[in-house]
């Protein structure tokens, strides 16, 4: 085989981006305090029955936050974002996986509300070109399934990975990294119409980095009658965070990243 030849295989396969990533974030650790945890990290969730390899997992200088990063080389593609209000607003508040030690023992274990920074728009929709009304379950909705469960089954995996005598905490976090361009679609609802489906007219923005919150775990979740008598949003609960960064500003979204005070005191103090 020729050697274009041998390369167009390469390029294929994705790797290169997943490569060139894990030498981008320790390349620039002196700036943001990241580096690349776990690659290519096989993971198996009993739970759901999923498994597979993580492509990274990069963890902070405090060993406290972590993300688990699904990496998406597409080529000449743009995601476009929708949420349900048609608000760009910025959203803070998160789903994380929370692991907290405190006397020798695990206090906390699960997905828990912890919010975070930098502020960016939520969505809950994502559409790209040639997804069509009858796409169920669609692209960014399967990998970000996936992702979800692999952090799960890697905060499982380290669930008894902290000092014996000392208490810790420890944060996990869900991310799709794409060459993919980012886009996100800002409307007013009551522009929409119910005749054919459509909207009007919407401003559509360049975003670096995006929180897509929906249920994308397809494990059940069982409520509790005391869960059910608070009148809690049992949909609310079941659902996720899952950031998507565009591959260059992943090293930008590692250095704006911050768990506030107030937010690590929740778990922490």
């Amino acid at each position: 085989m020729t050697d274009p030849e041998l390369l167009r295989i390469a390029n294929d396969s994705g790797f290169p981006l997943q490569i060139a990533l894990q030498h981008s974030v320790n390349g620039a650790t002196a700036n943001h305090g990241w580096r690349v945890r776990h690659s290519e990290h096989s993971w198996a969730n009993s739970a759901d029955g999923q498994s597979g390899f993580i492509d990274l997992v990069v963890r902070d200088k405090h060993d406290c936050a972590n993300f688990v990063i699904e990496c998406k080389r597409v080529r000449n593609a743009t995601w476009l974002f929708l949420s349900s209000t048609g608000s760009a607003k910025p959203r803070r508040h998160s789903k994380s996986w929370v692991t907290r030690k405190k006397g020798g023992q695990i206090s906390t274990f699960g997905w828990n509300e912890v919010p975070i920074d930098p502020a960016t728009p939520e969505a809950q929709y994502c559409a790209v070109r040639g997804q069509t009304t009858n796409d169920k379950n669609t692209f960014l909705e399967r990998v970000a399934g996936e992702v979800v469960s692999s952090t799960e089954a890697l905060a499982v995996e380290e669930r008894d990975y902290h000092l014996e005598n000392d208490d810790s905490v420890r944060f996990y976090f869900n991310a799709i990294v794409t060459t993919a361009k980012l886009k996100f679609a800002e409307f007013d609802p009551s522009h929409l119409s119910v005749t054919d489906g459509t909207l009007a007219d919407a401003i559509f923005h360049d975003v670096p980095f995006v929180r897509v919150r929906k249920q994308f775990s397809m494990r059940p979740a069982n409520l509790t009658p005391a869960v059910w008598l608070r009148h809690d949003d049992p949909d609310y609960r079941r659902e996720n965070t899952v950031f998507v960064i565009n591959a260059d500003s992943l090293n930008d979204f590692l250095a704006q990243f911050d768990i506030p005070t107030q937010s690590y005191r929740q778990y922490a103090g």
